[in-house]
């Protein structure tokens, strides 16, 4: 499990590199990094049409709970 951490750690540009950063910081780090990446996806492509109204989403895509 440690080499997981290490290889988030390497992976998520957005960590402090001159401190230690615990695993609760380091997934908040990584679901952060997440989030933006998938918001510059959704800024790429059109959002596809519903196939029926009811399952139409009922929140925006621009309406969305950022962790921290």
């Amino acid at each position: 499990m440690k080499g997981c951490y290490s290889r988030l750690r390497a992976l998520v540009p957005t960590l402090p590199r001159h401190r230690r950063v615990s695993k609760v910081e380091l997934l908040q780090h990584v679901i952060d990094y997440i989030w933006a990446l998938q918001l510059e996806l959704d800024l790429d492509l059109p959002p596809p049409a519903p196939r029926d109204p009811a399952e139409a989403t009922c929140v925006s895509a621009a309406d969305h709970i950022l962790c921290r």
